[in-house]
C-alpha cells in the first residue's frame, strides 16, 4: 500500500528513507513507501513541522538529489515563516531554501526574497534559510526599523530572533540613494526594541564626515517605552559661559505613568533642575506636573554687578474623560512662576510678552435627579510684572436650582398666581490670599489672608400684567461668617511715624475669633422690556431686499428698604475730624462678602437701549432667489442708572458699547464711558453737572477700540484663501525659481495666447504664493480726571510660503505711545526632505537672539543637528 501527498512532505533524514523499485513517481508528487520495513528512530535533525511550497509558474522535482526548484511568484511556508522569491530551490536533504531575485530587461532585480516571521519583514537580493538550525543568511537587504531604514549586505539571521550585520547602514531617508547615514561595519539587531554597533561614522551626500562614533545604540523599540540616559546639549554664551543644558535619565515607570528627570549646569555657577512626568489612562484620564528650580547668577563675584537670585515655575495639567465619572468632574490648569523665571530661563516669546499667569484646579458635582450642585476650586493669578499674587485657597459654592414648591408636579392647564413661588439657596466658602512671589512659600503669606462664609436663600415670585412688563418681590435671608471684625475709635495723640509727629485720626483694630451677622432683606424690583422693529424695504431689482432695525429699550427699579430688628447690629458710628463729626462705618467692610445688610434704604432705576441693525441681500450671481442675513451692527447699546437715595451724585455714569464683522472678516468693537458730572480744579469729581460747569452734556472718561482682521481675505475678497491656495499644484519655475500655479506652467509654451492668465498687462509672469497676514489694531484713552493717558498699538502676524519648501512666519507690531516697535520674532523654515533648517531672530526687546539649527526629521536621531546660536543672556 502507497500513500501520495501532493504539494507537501513531511522530511526526515536521508537515512530514513531507501529507496524502492516499487515507488511510483511523478513529476509534481513526492511518493513515500509506507509497507512494513525496518524503520530506524527519528533523527533529531529532522524538521517538526510540516513545509507547503507552491510556484505560479515552473516547479520542477529533482528526486535524485531530492530538491525542487521553483520560478515565478514561488513560495515556502513553514511553521510561522514565510518565504516568498522569483525562484526558489528546496533541498530537502540538507533542509535548507536558496532564494532569488530574477533580473529583468533592464537589469533590474525583480521578484526579490521576501522573509516573513511574525511581523518582521526581511527583502534581500538572495536569501538562504536552515529549517534545522532555523538560521539564515541574507544578501543587500533593506529592512524598516521604526523611522529608520537599515540596509545590509551581508545579514545573518539567528534563532533567536535577532541578526547580525555586516556592511550596513542606517538612515531615517527613505530615498533611494538616502542622503546621509550612519556607516556601521558591524551591528546586531534586537527586532522591535534597539540596534547596537560597534564603531561608525557619517556620510552626508556620499561624503564621509569626520565625525566617528565609538559606538552606536539606536532604540526602535514601539510598543512601550523605555528608561534611558537624556543627552545633554552642549553651548556656550558670553554671560553664564559653556554649558550642559537639558542632560538627564527618563524613567519609563509604567504604561500609563512616566518620569523625566533633567538639568543645565553652567560655568559661572548657574545651574536649573526640572522634573517632568505625563500619566494616561485611556477613558480615564491624562495631564502633565513639571517643577523647575533655577539658581541664576550673573555678573561677577566680588563686583557690584554680582547678583544671585533662585526661583522656580510649576505646572500641572490634568484632564478628566467625560465618560470616566458622570455627574462629577476634576480638571487642573496650573502655571505659576517666581518673577524672574520666565525672564532667566524661559525662550517663549509669549512668556516674555505675557505679564498675567491664571491657574485652576478645580470639582464639580451635580446630583442627577435633584436641583443641587457643588463646585470647589483653587485658583491663582500672578502679574509678573508687578510681582503680585492673589490664591483662593479653596473656593466653594454649594448651590439649590430655582424650585417652585407650590406647583404640582404633572399638572396640565395654566397654573395659578401663586404657584409661581421660587425657592433658590446659595452657600459660598472663600479663602484668599494676596501677597508677593517673593512671599509665597513662606510663613509671611498668612498675614494677608482673608476668609469668609456666606449663603442666601431667596424666596420670590413674579407678575406679569401685561406683555414685556413684570413685577418681581422678593424676600431674602442673607448671612455671612468671618474669622476678623473691624472696630474704628478716634485716636486724638496718634503718632505718625511717617511724619514724625502726633496727628489725630480714625485708628481700626482688628479683632479675630468668630462673628456671625445676618439679615432678612425685603425688595421688589419691576422691569420694562419691549421690543420696536423697524424695517425699510428696496425695489425689487436690487441686491439689498431690506434693511431691518432692531431697538431693544429696558426700564428696571429695585427698591430695598432698610427696617429696624430684621438684622444684626453691623454698623456702628466713629468720630472722623477734630470738628466732632461723625461716619457711619460695618464691623464687616473689609471682609470678602461684605456686610449682609444695608445701613440705610436703597432705590435704583436703570436704563438700558441696545440697537441691531440687520440687512438682507442677495450673493452675486444668485440664482436661489433666497437673500442671505446679513448684520451690519451686531449690537449698539447705551446704559446708565440712578440712585434715588444717594446724598450726591445720583446718575451713575453712561455706558455705550458697540460691536459688529464688516465683510464677514474685519472685527470692530469699541465702548466708553461718560460722566454727567464735572471736576474740581485737583481734578476730583464734584455734585455739579458739567453741562452748568461748561456747557458740555457729558465728559468722557474712557474709551476704547479695537480692530482686527485677515489682510489676505480683504485683498482678494476670498473666504477661504489659505485653503485654495494650498490646494493649487505648484511647479518651480527653472529660470526664476519661484512658485506658478499648474495652469501657468501649462500656459507656459504659449504666452501669446490670449485665454493664458500667465503673463500680467506688463508681460511679466504672475507669481501665486500663499501668505497670510493677521492684523490687529487697539486704541485705549482714559482721563478721570485733569490728566489723560493714551495707548495704541497695532499688531501683525503671519505667514508666507516663499517655495514649496520655504516658509516665513513672522510676528511683530507698533507701539506708538512709545514710538518703538514691539518685540518681533521671524522664523524661516526650509524643508530638505529628511532634514529640516530652520532660522529665528528676535531683533529687539528684551529676548534679542538668534538660533541657526539643521537637524534630522525623525525623533530617533534627534541629537543628530547642527545648531549655532546667539543667547539673549548675551544682551545685559
Amino acid at each position: 500500500m502507497f500513500i501520495v501527498m501532493v504539494c507537501s512532505v513531511s522530511l526526515f533524514s536521508q537515512e530514513d528513507i531507501s529507496a524502492s523499485d516499487s515507488l511510483i513517481v511523478r513529476p509534481d508528487t513526492i511518493v513515500i513507501d509506507t509497507l512494513p520495513r525496518n524503520i530506524k528512530t527519528i533523527s533529531p535533525e529532522a524538521i517538526d513541522k510540516t513545509v507547503t511550497y507552491k510556484s505560479a509558474g515552473t516547479k520542477r522535482n529533482d528526486l535524485k538529489n531530492k530538491r525542487v526548484f521553483m520560478s515565478d511568484q514561488a513560495e515556502v511556508n513553514y511553521d510561522d515563516i514565510k518565504i516568498t522569491a522569483d525562484s526558489i530551490v528546496f533541498d530537502m536533504v540538507a533542509n535548507t531554501v536558496f532564494a532569488t531575485g530574477r533580473l529583468d530587461s533592464v537589469g533590474k532585480l525583480t521578484g526579490k526574497p521576501v522573509f516573513t516571521q511574525g511581523s518582521q519583514e526581511i527583502e534581500s537580493d538572495s536569501l538562504f534559510y536552515n529549517f534545522i538550525s532555523r538560521k539564515a543568511i541574507a544578501y543587500k537587504i533593506v529592512t524598516k526599523q521604526e523611522d529608520g531604514l537599515l540596509r545590509s549586505q551581508v545579514t545573518k539571521m539567528l534563532d533567536d530572533g535577532t541578526s547580525n550585520i555586516a556592511q550596513s547602514t542606517y538612515s531615517t531617508c527613505d530615498a533611494e540613494h538616502p542622503h546621509f547615514y550612519i556607516r556601521l561595519p558591524k551591528a546586531k539587531i534586537y527586532p522591535g526594541e534597539k540596534i547596537i554597533s560597534g564603531p561608525g561614522y557619517l556620510v552626508l551626500e556620499g561624503i564621509p564626515l569626520p565625525v566617528a562614533l565609538p559606538f552606536g545604540f539606536f532604540p526602535i523599540q514601539t510598543k512601550k517605552a523605555a528608561s534611558g540616559i537624556l543627552i545633554p546639549r552642549i553651548g556656550q554664551e558670553q554671560e553664564r559661559g559653556y554649558n550642559l543644558t537639558d542632560g538627564g535619565y527618563y524613567f519609563a515607570i509604567s504604561d500609563y505613568f512616566d518620569l523625566a528627570l533633567r538639568g543645565s549646569i553652567y560655568t559661572n555657577g548657574t545651574w536649573m533642575l526640572t522634573t517632568q512626568s505625563n500619566y494616561s489612562k485611556k477613558y480615564r484620564f491624562n495631564g502633565q506636573f513639571s517643577f523647575s528650580y533655577a539658581n541664576n547668577i550673573s555678573g561677577h563675584k566680588g563686583l557690584n554687578d554680582y547678583r544671585k537670585t533662585s526661583n522656580y515655575k510649576i505646572g500641572w495639567t490634568y484632564s478628566q474623560d467625560a465618560k470616566a465619572k458622570p455627574g462629577s468632574r476634576f480638571s487642573a490648569n496650573v502655571s505659576m512662576s517666581s518673577s524672574g523665571f520666565d525672564k532667566n530661563n524661559s525662550y517663549d516669546v509669549m512668556e516674555h510678552v505675557t505679564t498675567q499667569r491664571q491657574s485652576s484646579v478645580s470639582y464639580s458635582k451635580t446630583w442627577t435627579g435633584t436641583p443641587f450642585n457643588l463646585s470647589a476650586s483653587m485658583n491663582h493669578s500672578q502679574n509678573v510684572s508687578n510681582k503680585t499674587v492673589s490664591l483662593n485657597l479653596p473656593k466653594i459654592n454649594f448651590n439649590m436650582a430655582r424650585i417652585y414648591p407650590l406647583k404640582r408636579k404633572g399638572a396640565a392647564g395654566s397654573s395659578k398666581w401663586y404657584q409661581e413661588l421660587q425657592f433658590q439657596y446659595s452657600a459660598s466658602l472663600d479663602n484668599q490670599i494676596n501677597t508677593y512671589d517673593s512671599l509665597l512659600l513662606t510663613n509671611k503669606v498668612w498675614n494677608n489672608m482673608r476668609n469668609g462664609f456666606k449663603h442666601e436663600a431667596p424666596v420670590s415670585i413674579q407678575f406679569r400684567p401685561f406683555r414685556n412688563f413684570s413685577i418681581s418681590p422678593q424676600l431674602t435671608y442673607r448671612g455671612v461668617l468671618y474669622t476678623q471684625k473691624f472696630e474704628k475709635r478716634w485716636d486724638p495723640d496718634y503718632f505718625n511715624p511717617l511724619r514724625n509727629e502726633i496727628v489725630p485720626q480714625v485708628v481700626t483694630d482688628t479683632i479675630r475669633g468668630t462673628f456671625y451677622g445676618h439679615s432678612i432683606n425685603p425688595s421688589i424690583s419691576a422691569g420694562f422690556n419691549p421690543q420696536i422693529f423697524g424695517t425699510f424695504n428696496f425695489k425689487p431689482e436690487s441686491r439689498v431686499q431690506a434693511i431691518r432695525h432692531v431697538i431693544k429699550p429696558s426700564v428696571g427699579f429695585s427698591y430695598i428698604p432698610s427696617l429696624k430688628g430684621l438684622s444684626s447690629d453691623l454698623y456702628r458710628s466713629v468720630q472722623s475730624d477734630t470738628l466732632g463729626n461723625f461716619t457711619e462705618y460695618s464691623i464687616f467692610e473689609r471682609n470678602i462678602y461684605g456686610t449682609p445688610s444695608l445701613s440705610r434704604r436703597s432705590g435704583n432705576i436703570s436704563f438700558n437701549i441696545t440697537n441691531i441693525l440687520e440687512a438682507k441681500v442677495f450673493e452675486k450671481n444668485d440664482t436661489s432667489g433666497k437673500p442671505k442675513k446679513v448684520k451690519l451692527i451686531d449690537n449698539f447699546g447705551i446704559s446708565t442708572s440712578y440712585n434715588v437715595f444717594a446724598d450726591s451724585m445720583r446718575w451713575a455714569p453712561v455706558s455705550m458699547g458697540m460691536r459688529t464683522t464688516l465683510m464677514n472678516n474685519i472685527g470692530v468693537s469699541a465702548a466708553s464711558s461718560f460722566s454727567l458730572y464735572g471736576l474740581s480744579q485737583r481734578g476730583t469729581p464734584i455734585n455739579t453737572f458739567a453741562f452748568e460747569q461748561n456747557r458740555k452734556l457729558m465728559r468722557l472718561t474712557n474709551f476704547s477700540m479695537s480692530l482686527d482682521f485677515d489682510l489676505g481675505r480683504l485683498l482678494t475678497g476670498d473666504k477661504d484663501r489659505s485653503s485654495q491656495q494650498s490646494s493649487q499644484r505648484t511647479v518651480t519655475s527653472p529660470a526664476n525659481q519661484g512658485m506658478m500655479t499648474e495652469d501657468a506652467s501649462r500656459n507656459m509654451s504659449n504666452p501669446g495666447d490670449p485665454s493664458s492668465m500667465l503673463f500680467d498687462e506688463y508681460g511679466y509672469y504672475i507669481f501665486d504664493v500663499p501668505w497670510s497676514m493677521r492684523m490687529s489694531y487697539t486704541f485705549h484713552y482714559s482721563k478721570p480726571g485733569l490728566k489723560s493717558n493714551l495707548t495704541q498699538t497695532l499688531s501683525a502676524s503671519g505667514n508666507v510660503n516663499l517655495t514649496g519648501k520655504t516658509a516665513l512666519t513672522y510676528t511683530t507690531g507698533y507701539d506708538f505711545s512709545h514710538r518703538e516697535i514691539t518685540m518681533t520674532q521671524i522664523g524661516i523654515t526650509r524643508d530638505l526632505h529628511c532634514w529640516v533648517m530652520s532660522f529665528n531672530w528676535v531683533p529687539n526687546g528684551s529676548m534679542k537672539m538668534w538660533n541657526f539649527t539643521i537637524r534630522v526629521k525623525s525623533s530617533v536621531l534627534a541629537d543628530l543637528k547642527y545648531e549655532r546660536r546667539k543667547d539673549f543672556h548675551d544682551n545685559f
